[in-house]
């Protein structure tokens, strides 16, 4: 009698601090689940979650690991807010092509992996927060790209004029994949902002790490400071993802030996830990802004942990909302909810659901690099496919994910009866270009990426935990 005596005089006063009609609000816009969640540790059985099917993939990793097609790992499961599995399997570094014998510690839970296009959400939530915060009035998500650069315009081709941030953020600007020339170019943004498109904006879909560098320059000329303090400042302080970051060896070099390493880069004559893989990106990193302000990409250079990326995750899931403490408390039968709204729920839905219409080919894609070049996106996220798809056969049509190059992957499953994340994140590297081409219909293939969709058993590891769930068809 005294533990409810107590329970209901400590809401009791919670409600008289004024935080009820703002509870309301964030309540009347629910997460997948009964109410918004906060992430918190619990057995797979709690929230309907078979154990022993559920490390059915731990074992494909383990697998990958023993026959040498990734060197280490870390995979992050939730449901309902309940982090019900988070293992790290392996070694922290992968493969060394300078030093194939270099000794290398155990793979940390907390390692923080570079993310590479996995950064393109936090771009895009970035970019809705601006517009939502009333920071920036001027600023919308259809204003021209040529209205904050100029140079962006070609006297040849007047589309390139119409294009908007949001057919950046769409994937439909007629931005090829990327530009040529970038590197070592004596003004590197001038040779981005004036290469010319492909086709023409809004007729087609077409993956572009370009369109996307181009997305986080417009956001930092709207922000008036780096794509890492707008992001520090908008999402990782509130959401207090304090081991997410750009540069971690600049950014976080406290937390060094958590860095993990990705592959020997030949270019700059190292391994490379806590520096981003791609060339071009590492280039303009280091070469573009001022001491006092980088300039970095919106495309890749962020790194992170799974637990960080959970929050993150579980802010979509919860439809916008962030939890902070006892989810309980934002029970609907109660007035309080120690809860911040970051971005409204329209523009969740938004990044997580359809915006290229028929834009894309049509489904299901024939390889996995058709899906990431080609098939339906959100804003950020490339959307369920029925064909070649990361995401596995068994989620509902509502899931969306994110592929990082260097072997990294989110799988997001708002559907009610799932309500489910799955993080993977690998030291795969980056895989090479050898075999990236044009085939006989005109698409790109990229069978090396294929391959390593393989490799980090991303359709292996997304099943098991999909079959893992009891009750769900």
């Amino acid at each position: 009698m005294k533990t409810r005596s107590f329970i209901v005089s400590f809401v009791a006063a919670l409600a008289c601090l004024g935080a009820g009609d703002e509870a309301r609000a964030l309540l009347s816009q629910p997460s997948s689940g009964a109410w918004p969640r906060s992430l918190q540790h619990a057995a797979p059985e709690s929230v309907g979650m078979s154990s022993d099917a559920l490390y059915d993939a731990v074992a494909a990793l383990e697998d990958a690991v023993v026959e040498g097609d990734i060197q280490g790992a870390v995979l992050l499961v939730a449901r309902r807010g309940r982090i019900v599995l988070h293992e790290a399997l392996g070694e922290r570094d992968g493969f060394n092509a300078g030093w194939p014998d270099m000794p290398s510690p155990p793979m940390p839970r907390d390692g923080i992996f570079d993310l590479e296009s996995m950064t393109k959400p936090f771009t895009v939530f970035l970019a809705l927060r601006m517009q939502e915060s009333g920071h920036f009035p001027g600023f919308h998500i259809d204003d021209r790209v040529v209205s904050y650069f100029p140079e962006f315009a070609d006297p040849s081709n007047p589309a390139k004029s119409l294009v908007t941030v949001r057919d950046l953020m769409r994937y439909a600007s007629g931005e090829d994949v990327d530009a040529g020339g970038v590197l070592g170019a004596s003004d590197r943004w001038h040779t981005m902002l004036t290469a010319p498109l492909l086709y023409t904006p809004g007729q087609r879909v077409l993956y572009s790490d370009l369109g996307y560098r181009i997305l986080g320059h417009v956001l930092e000329k709207v922000g008036g400071g780096s794509l890492q303090s707008l992001m520090k400042a908008y999402i990782f302080d509130p959401l207090e993802m304090s081991s997410t970051s750009y540069r971690p060896k600049v950014y976080l070099p406290r937390k060094h030996d958590r860095f993990v390493g990705t592959a020997w880069s030949g270019v700059r004559g190292r391994y490379l830990r806590g520096e981003v893989q791609d060339e071009t990106d590492y280039d303009i990193e280091e070469n573009t802004g001022t001491c006092e302000h980088d300039q970095l990409t919106g495309c890749d250079g962020l790194f992170s942990t799974a637990r960080d990326l959970a929050t993150f995750g579980q802010v979509l899931l919860n439809r916008g909302v962030h939890v902070r403490g006892l989810d309980v408390l934002c029970n609907p039968l109660i007035a309080v909810c120690p809860a911040e709204r970051l971005l409204s729920r329209s523009s969740v839905a938004s990044m997580t659901t359809l915006q290229t219409g028929d834009l894309g080919l049509p489904t299901p894609a024939a390889t996995f690099a058709q899906n990431l070049f080609y098939s339906s996106k959100g804003y950020g996220w490339e959307l369920y496919d029925p064909g070649a798809w990361p995401g596995g056969d068994h989620t509902s049509t509502a899931a969306y994910s994110k592929t990082g190059g260097a072997g990294t992957l989110m799988v997001i499953d708002p559907d009610p009866a799932r309500d489910l994340m799955i993080i993977l994140l690998t030291n795969h590297g980056l895989p090479g270009h050898e075999h990236l081409g044009i085939d006989a219909d005109q698409r790109l293939y990229w069978d090396e990426f294929d391959a390593m969709i393989e490799a980090i058993r991303a359709e292996e590891v997304n099943d098991a935990v999909n079959l893992s769930l009891m009750g769900v068809p």
